[in-house]
């Protein structure tokens, strides 16, 4: 056997022993990938939950999410946060949550002082015409909220 020959067969083989054991089809991973349907009671409780004051209409946030996008598949949500990204003080945590979809937990965002800036871009799925609500909390547990109303004509949701 030449070595070219034998290279070609132990690759072939090393190949063909990597998709032995993974399925062609994994039902069971279906599952995992199902989002999780919950109320944006549950969703908002979650993110205040333990806050030692929520701010409401909170003046270091700018939103920008248009008022009438086209289609509610993909609605962009911009949000800008005025706030010291210091090691003392910083916002550590940013969450969008539509209210009336059936999952109403778009995203979850995690920040450090590392991040120098809170700002997060992020396109949302909305079912229909209603409010999106953007609360961020501070290292030292105050959250700040923002809401925007937002009039879709066609929905994103199925």
């Amino acid at each position: 056997m030449k070595r070219r020959e034998f290279l070609q067969y132990t690759s072939f083989a090393l190949a063909a022993s990597l998709f032995v054991n993974v399925p062609l089809r994994a039902e069971d991973d279906d599952e995992d990938n199902e989002a999780i349907e919950i109320s944006f009671e549950e969703a908002y409780s979650e993110a205040t939950k333990g806050a030692k004051k929520v701010v409401k209409n909170a003046k270091e946030m700018k939103l920008n999410i248009p008022d009438a996008p086209e289609n509610g598949l993909v609605v962009p949500v911009e949000v800008e946060i005025d706030y010291p990204m210091t090691k003392e003080k910083y916002i550590k945590q940013i969450v969008v949550m539509p209210t009336k979809n059936k999952v109403n937990l778009a995203v979850t965002a995690n920040y450090t002082p590392a991040n120098g800036k809170a700002y997060l871009y992020v396109n949302v799925k909305l079912g229909g015409t209603q409010e999106v609500v953007v609360v961020a909390r501070t290292n030292d547990d105050v959250v700040f909220e923002k809401r925007k109303k937002v009039k879709v004509a066609l929905g994103g949701c199925g």
